[in-house]
C-alpha cells in the first residue's frame, strides 16, 4: 500500500513539475471586443493586445517560442487581460486593425479600457526579455509611448527623454518618426557630444538614413569616431545605412500592383552622395543603382551585360555579391523572355559550386527552380527541387 501511495504521489508531482514548467500567456477566448473591454474594467487592467495574421511568421515565433516562456507568462498573467485577433479574418479583428491602425504584423497593442487608447505599441518579435521590458513600459504612466509623445508635443527636450521617446517610436515601426525627432536633437550637438555613449546608442538604434546630416557627418570624420568608438562599430553602422538604402530603391518592381511612382529624387541624391565619399561599400552600392535603372526600363539584356561588368571588377564587399545577383535574377522573370531566362538559369548553374555555404546552394537553386518553372520546364524545376532537399539533408546534418 506505501509502494502505491508513493508511486501515485511521484506521478502527482512530476505532472505538477511538468504544468509548472509550461506555462504560457492566458489569451481570452472570445472574439468580442467589447467583452475584453467590459473584463478589463472590472479587474481595473491594461489589455495585451496581439495583432497577427495566419501567414506571418513573426507572428507564429512568438506564439511558439515568446509567449510560452513561463516568465512572460507569469508577468502578462497577472497584469493584463490578454487577447490576440486574426487582423484579417476575425470580425472585430478587421475593425480594431483599421481603428488602431496597424499596418505591421505582429503588432502588440497595450490598450486602457477606459479611454480606449493605446499607451503602449511594438512591432515584430523579440525576446522574452523584449517583451516584458516593453509591457513594463507600458505600466509606466510616464515613460510608455503614450505619454512620451504627449510630453514631447508639450515641449519637454531633455536628453534623456527624446532618447526615450525616439527608442519607442522606432519599436513601433513609427522608423521616420524617430528619425526625426532624434536627428532634430542631435544635429545641433557638436562632434564630441555625438561620441558619447548614450547619444552613439541613440544614432545606433535609429538614425538610419545615410543622407540625413548625422551620419553624413560620422562619415566626414570617421577618423575620429574611429578613436573612440572603434572602426568595426562604426563601418558596420555606416554600411548598413547604405546598403538598406540602396536595397530600399533596387527592389523596386514596375510589375507590383499598387507600387508607388519611383523615388526619382532620392535616387539620384544617394547616387551623387556614394560618387562623392570613399568607402569600401560605396562602389558595390552604386553597381547596384545602375543595374536597377536596366530593371525599371524593363532592358533585361542591358541588366545581364551590365551584371557581366560589374563582375569584372570586382565591387563588392562582405558578400553582398551574392544578393546582388540572385534579386536580379528573379527580376528576370518579369521580362516575359523566355531566352533572357534560360541564359539566367546557365548562369546560376555556372556559379553555385563557387558557394561552398550550404544556405547559399539552397537559395540559387531555388531562384532557378522559379525560373525554370516560368518558362514551363517542370522537368528541370522537379530536379531542382530535388537538389534543394538534398541540400536540407546536408544542412541538418551538419548542424549534428
Amino acid at each position: 500500500m506505501k509502494k502505491l501511495i508513493l508511486f501515485v504521489l511521484l506521478i502527482v508531482t512530476t505532472m505538477m513539475n511538468v504544468v509548472a514548467q509550461n506555462r504560457s500567456i492566458n489569451f481570452e477566448p472570445t472574439k468580442e471586443w467589447k467583452k475584453i473591454i467590459k473584463k478589463a474594467k472590472k479587474e481595473k487592467k491594461m489589455i495585451f493586445l496581439d495583432c497577427y495574421t495566419s501567414w506571418c511568421g513573426p507572428c507564429k515565433l512568438l506564439a511558439r517560442d515568446v509567449f510560452t516562456k513561463d516568465e512572460v507568462a507569469d508577468f502578462f498573467n497577472t497584469r493584463f487581460v490578454n487577447v490576440k485577433f486574426d487582423m484579417e479574418k476575425d470580425t472585430d479583428g478587421v475593425i480594431l486593425k483599421k481603428q488602431f491602425g496597424v499596418k505591421f504584423f505582429p503588432t502588440l497593442l497595450f490598450v486602457d479600457p477606459v479611454s480606449g487608447e493605446v499607451l503602449h505599441r511594438l512591432v515584430g518579435a523579440g525576446t522574452p526579455e523584449w517583451l516584458i521590458d516593453g509591457g513594463k513600459l507600458a505600466l509606466d504612466p510616464d515613460n510608455n509611448l503614450h505619454s512620451l509623445m504627449k510630453r514631447y508635443g508639450d515641449g519637454e527636450r531633455e536628453p534623456g527623454l527624446i532618447r526615450e521617446y525616439a527608442g519607442a517610436l522606432f519599436s513601433a515601426y513609427s522608423r521616420d518618426e524617430a528619425a526625426r525627432v532624434a536627428c532634430e536633437y542631435l544635429e545641433p550637438l557638436p562632434l564630441d557630444s555625438l561620441m558619447t555613449p548614450e547619444n552613439w546608442a541613440l544614432i545606433k538604434q535609429v538614425v538610419t538614413d545615410p543622407l540625413c546630416s548625422v551620419l553624413k557627418l560620422i562619415m566626414a570624420e570617421r577618423e575620429k569616431f574611429y578613436s573612440s568608438i572603434g572602426q568595426k562599430e562604426v563601418d558596420r553602422k555606416l554600411e548598413k545605412a547604405i546598403n538598406t538604402a540602396v536595397k530600399e530603391l533596387t527592389k523596386w518592381n514596375p510589375d507590383l500592383r499598387g507600387v508607388k511612382p519611383f523615388n526619382e529624387e532620392g535616387n539620384r541624391e544617394l547616387i551623387d552622395y556614394l560618387k562623392s565619399i570613399d568607402f569600401y561599400v560605396a562602389p558595390g552600392g552604386l553597381a547596384c543603382l545602375y543595374t536597377a535603372a536596366y530593371v525599371r526600363e524593363k532592358n533585361f539584356r542591358g541588366m545581364l551585360d551590365k551584371m557581366d561588368e560589374v563582375f569584372s571588377y570586382n565591387l563588392f564587399r562582405n558578400g553582398t555579391e551574392l544578393p546582388y545577383f540572385m534579386e536580379n535574377m528573379r527580376f528576370l522573370m518579369i521580362s516575359k523572355d523566355d531566352q533572357l531566362i534560360k541564359e539566367g538559369i546557365l548562369r546560376i548553374g555556372e556559379v553555385i559550386e563557387q558557394y561552398p555555404e550550404i544556405i547559399d546552394k539552397i537559395n540559387l537553386t531555388t531562384t532557378k527552380s522559379l525560373l525554370q518553372k516560368s518558362v514551363g520546364d517542370t522537368v528541370g524545376a522537379e530536379i531542382s527541387k530535388k537538389e534543394i532537399e538534398k541540400y536540407k539533408v546536408m544542412r541538418r546534418e551538419s548542424k549534428k
